[in-house]
């Protein structure tokens, strides 16, 4: 349960996991307020910007440990 915590903080903390949530959010409201929009499509854009973001995370770690790997051998 702590390593689900660690992971929660770690992704809230990402200042583009933050800007991107505020954006998708704003755009949100925006539609609504001019053309509704079912909850199921909002809750469906906040499911794909979190596993993008989750997969961005991922992609930007495994290349920061390649290039630490890549200094080490050098």
């Amino acid at each position: 349960m702590k390593k689900v915590f660690e992971a929660i903080w770690t992704y809230l903390k990402d200042w583009r996991n933050l800007l991107s949530h505020a954006l998708v959010g704003f755009a949100i409201l925006a539609v609504g307020l001019f053309l509704p929009v079912q909850p199921v499509y909002r809750i469906l854009i906040l499911v794909l910007i979190v596993g993008f973001n989750l997969v961005r995370m991922k992609l930007a770690e495994k290349k920061k440990e390649a290039s630490l790997l890549e200094a080490v051998n050098e």
